[in-house]
C-alpha cells in the first residue's frame, strides 16, 4: 500500500482485501505466516533477500501483520531485518466489545469498509526502536506532572517550616548531604526521616554503616517518641520512655525502617547496596534510602579507571536506581580533611573523592553546628542547602534549626 512513499508489507489476510480491487501496491508474504519458529528459518524469508535491491529503496514501510502472537512476531522480525528506523506499524481497531481487536485487514474491510481500512493504514506509527522516544510517549506522565495527579511528584514537605522554603523531598533524586565530622549529619537525616514517616507514612531502607543496630535503634525511637531512651546523663531531667511505649516503638521501627548490612567482615561495594534496596522497593514499598556514609564502601576500581571515573559511574548508578523506583536516595560524604579551618560550613566541593559529589547531585545540603559558645547558641543546628536542580522543589539558602540533645529532635526556631 502506498503512503507517501512507503509500501505496505502484509501477510496472507491482504489477498482477499486486494480480491475487492481495495489496493494495488502490496507485496503480500504468502507462506511466511507459519509457525514462530518457522519463521526463524531464513527460507521463510527467502523473498526478503529477493527483493533486496528493492527494498534499498524504500525509506517508509508498512507492516500490517496479523494482530495475534504470531502476527506481532512476524513484524518483529520483519523490522529487525529491514531496519525498525524506516518501518510503521499498523494497530488494528477495536471491536465493538471494546476488548477484541480485529485480527487483520481483512476483516477491518469486511466489518468497517475500506473507507476506515484506508484511515487505518495512513495512521500507521513509528515502529517502537529500544531507547528512542517522542514526547507524546510521555504525554500521560506530563498530564500527570501538570495536573498533580500524584501529590508527591512536585515534592513532599520535611517539617521544618523555613527548611521547606528550600529543600522539599522529590521521589527519584539524589541528595547529598556532608558536613565537617559531629555536626550532626546522620542524626539530622533520622530526624527527616521521622519525620516523612509522620506526614506521609514513608518507609526507608537504611544502610547505614557507621551505626550499631542497637544504637541506631535508639536514636530513631527517641526521636519518633520524644523521650529518652535511658535515664540521667544525656537526658537531663526528661522522663524516660516507658516500658509500653517502647515496645510500641519497637513496632514502629519494624514496620517503617529495613536495614542493609553486611554481617561478615567483608566490605559492601555500591552494586551489592543497590540490589538489596530493590529488593526492598519490591518487597516492602520503599520510598527512600539512606546509604551513609561512602568512605565505608568497598571502592575497588580496575587499574585504569580514576577516582573521578569511579565516582561518576557509581553516582550514574545511584541516580538510575532512584529514578527507575521513584525512590529517593540520601548519600552520605565527609569532607575531606579541612586545612586552616576557622569553624565554618565546607563546601560541596570539599567533599573527598571527586567534584561529582556536586555535579551530579540533584540536591547538596550541608550540616553545620555552631561550636564557639561565643558564637551563638550550642544548640543551633545550621542546614545550607546549596545545590538544587529542580526550581520547583526548592532553591539555594540557609536555614536553623534548634537541637534537643534528650530526644534528638530538630525543631523550628520560634519567630
Amino acid at each position: 500500500m502506498e503512503s507517501g512513499r512507503g509500501r505496505c508489507w502484509s501477510p496472507l489476510g491482504w489477498m482477499r482485501a486486494l480480491a475487492g480491487g481495495e489496493r494495488r501496491d502490496v507485496r503480500t508474504l504468502r507462506a511466511v505466516r507459519t509457525s514462530a519458529l518457522e519463521w526463524l528459518r531464513d527460507t521463510k524469508y527467502q523473498f526478503l533477500w529477493n527483493c533486496k535491491e528493492y527494498l534499498k529503496k524504500e525509506s517508509r514501510i508498512i507492516l500490517a501483520t496479523d494482530g495475534d502472537g504470531p502476527g506481532q512476531a512476524l513484524a518483529e522480525e520483519l523490522a529487525r531485518r529491514l531496519g525498525r528506523e524506516r518501518c510503521w506499524r499498523v494497530s488494528w481497531p477495536k471491536k465493538n466489545n471494546q476488548v477484541e481487536h480485529f485480527k487483520d485487514a481483512n476483516e477491518v474491510l469486511m466489518y468497517l469498509g475500506p473507507d476506515v481500512l484506508k484511515k487505518v493504514i495512513e495512521n500507521a506509527e513509528l515502529y517502537p526502536i529500544r531507547g528512542l522516544f517522542r514526547f507524546q510517549d510521555y504525554f500521560d506522565e506530563i498530564n500527570a506532572y501538570y495536573h498533580r495527579t500524584y501529590k508527591h511528584d512536585c515534592g513532599v514537605k520535611t517539617g521544618w517550616r523555613d527548611l521547606d522554603e528550600l529543600y522539599n523531598v522529590v521521589p527519584g533524586e539524589l541528595t547529598i548531604v556532608t558536613g565537617v565530622p559531629n555536626s550532626g549529619k546522620s542524626e539530622w537525616i533520622d530526624a527527616l526521616l521521622c519525620n516523612l514517616y509522620e506526614g506521609y507514612g514513608w518507609k526507608f531502607a537504611l544502610c547505614s554503616m557507621e551505626n550499631k543496630v542497637r544504637e541506631h535503634a535508639r536514636k530513631l525511637l527517641e526521636k519518633h517518641i520524644q523521650k529518652p531512651f535511658f535515664d540521667g546523663r544525656y537526658g537531663g531531667p526528661a522522663e524516660r520512655m516507658s516500658v509500653e511505649e517502647f515496645e510500641l516503638g519497637k513496632q514502629w521501627l519494624n514496620e517503617t525502617f529495613h536495614l542493609i548490612r553486611c554481617e561478615d567482615d567483608s566490605l559492601p561495594n555500591i552494586k551489592w547496596v543497590l540490589d538489596l534496596a530493590r529488593a526492598a522497593v519490591l518487597r516492602h514499598g520503599v520510598r527512600g534510602l539512606v546509604i551513609d556514609p561512602y568512605n565505608e564502601l568497598d571502592h575497588q576500581r580496575p587499574p585504569n579507571q580514576t577516582e573521578t571515573e569511579y565516582v561518576s559511574q557509581m553516582l550514574t548508578n545511584v541516580k538510575r536506581f532512584a529514578q527507575h523506583h521513584a525512590c529517593h536516595v540520601w548519600f552520605v560524604a565527609h569532607p575531606r580533611q579541612l586545612h586552616n579551618w576557622v569553624g565554618g560550613p565546607p563546601n560541596l566541593y570539599d567533599i573527598s573523592g571527586s567534584a561529582h559529589f556536586i555535579n551530579k547531585c540533584d540536591n547538596g545540603i550541608v550540616i553545620h553546628r555552631n561550636r564557639d559558645p561565643d558564637a551563638g547558641e550550642l544548640d543551633k543546628v545550621q542546614v545550607c542547602v546549596r545545590k538544587v536542580r529542580n526550581k520547583v522543589a526548592g532553591t539555594i539558602g540557609d536555614a536553623y534549626l534548634t537541637y534537643d540533645r534528650a530526644t534528638g529532635r530538630y525543631m523550628d526556631i520560634p519567630k
